[in-house]
């Protein structure tokens, strides 16, 4: 039987056993759990040496660069002495920023990989109660395989059959303590603890209603920590940045004073820096673009969940209705102890269902508040 720690829809709980409740020796705050995957991840501790190098890379470049730029020369030297070392700055500040922004999101990918590790642990505790439901009904129908068969009702055949289908879905159950035994290793493994079902850890409730939310500042908070937009995003500012330094220096040209050569060689110069920069342009509206549908998918999937949800309940409580009729009948020797049986194991499996589809919701809603301040987006 599973040891509830609390109530509420989005708390989640870890068994000690899985054949015997047993209280956990060691409880964490989803918080406190994080910080021991921190702790744990040599990703996340090189990323501040990432961020080190990213930083003497921006000095050294600052460094080097002429304090300003001076639109004279040709433009193949304006180029290499003025524009490529103002751009060498822009770009290896870029990359600084871009090394802040990739520590940030790796604790993040952290925290999300770890809340469905969790989740997975209770997942897979649900399918091994299942499970072992299911032994006891096919237990059951062996046996009244065995007495069938011993009074001739059905045939040797049918009988093997039927056995044989019997003890293969028996043995077959196997799979689901060791699919309980590698959720627990992977959580585990993300603590840097020990392999033992001795811990339990408290999932935060993030469940608010949609309607609730300020939805575009937390779309624009996903965009701003979104590192492929990022990437995107400083790459459009460098070619346009590079493009005006070019647009400038063709500007101040005396057209008389150069050959058709000269101004085929500057024109294409002038004509390749323009077309980065529209290219460059073109990549980050797409990108915005993508982010729009999977934004919108991620709120539509949010919903299909709740809807999910309580669609569950209802089915919960028309079994419940159910059960008590079978109760009745049961005690009025109508069906048969095993016919009410069934009848309470489907109201178990429906609240399996149930807690399922709440973990995934409060795994879906992790992943939409991961990047705001759930004080700021929460409407009064």
């Amino acid at each position: 039987m599973k040891l509830k720690i609390l109530n509420y829809i989005l708390i989640l709980s870890l068994l000690l056993s899985t054949t015997v409740s047993a209280e956990p020796k060691f409880r964490y705050s989803f918080e406190e759990a994080l910080e021991m995957a921190l702790e744990n991840s040599l990703e996340y501790e090189s990323k501040a040496n990432t961020i080190k190098k990213a930083y003497d890379a921006f000095d050294a470049a600052q460094s080097s660069a002429p304090k300003e730029v001076k639109f004279t020369g040709s433009m193949k030297k304006f180029i290499s002495s003025q524009v490529d070392p103002a751009i060498k700055v822009e770009e290896t500040y870029n990359n600084y920023q871009q090394a802040l922004l990739d520590r940030n999101n790796t604790k993040v990918t952290i925290a999300l990989n770890l809340r469905s590790a969790v989740i997975a642990v209770e997942n897979a505790e649900m399918d091994l109660e299942e499970a072992n439901l299911n032994k006891k009904i096919w237990e059951e129908e062996l046996k009244q395989l065995e007495l069938k068969f011993d009074k001739n009702l059905i045939t040797k055949p049918e009988y093997e059959n039927k056995k044989t289908d019997l003890e293969n879905k028996l043995k077959d159950l196997d799979k689901y303590q060791d699919n309980l035994d590698e959720a627990y290793y992977k959580l585990n493994a993300l603590l840097g603890r020990q392999n033992q079902k001795d811990i339990a850890i408290t999932l935060d409730d993030t469940v608010v209603p949609l309607e609730k939310l300020d939805l575009d500042q937390i779309k624009k908070d996903m965009i701003n920590r979104d590192l492929s937009i990022a990437q995107k995003k400083n790459e459009r500012f460098v070619k346009k940045y590079y493009f005006d330094l070019i647009d400038l220096r063709y500007s101040k040209y005396t057209q008389d004073s150069l050959t058709d050569s000269m101004l085929d060689d500057i024109w294409e110069m002038y004509e390749e820096a323009k077309k980065d920069f529209e290219t460059a342009d073109m990549n980050y509206e797409k990108a915005l673009e993508n982010f729009d549908k999977e934004f919108d998918d991620m709120l539509e999937d949010i919903k299909d969940t709740m809807e999910q949800i309580n669609e569950i309940k209802q089915d919960i409580s028309e079994e419940e209705r159910n059960a008590e009729i079978s109760k009745l009948k049961y005690e009025a020797r109508m069906i048969t102890r095993s016919q009410y049986n069934s009848s309470l194991n489907r109201i178990t499996l429906l609240k399996n269902d149930l807690r399922a589809a709440e973990l995934q919701l409060n795994l879906k809603y992790a992943k939409l508040l991961a990047y705001s301040d759930l004080s700021k987006v929460v409407k009064e």
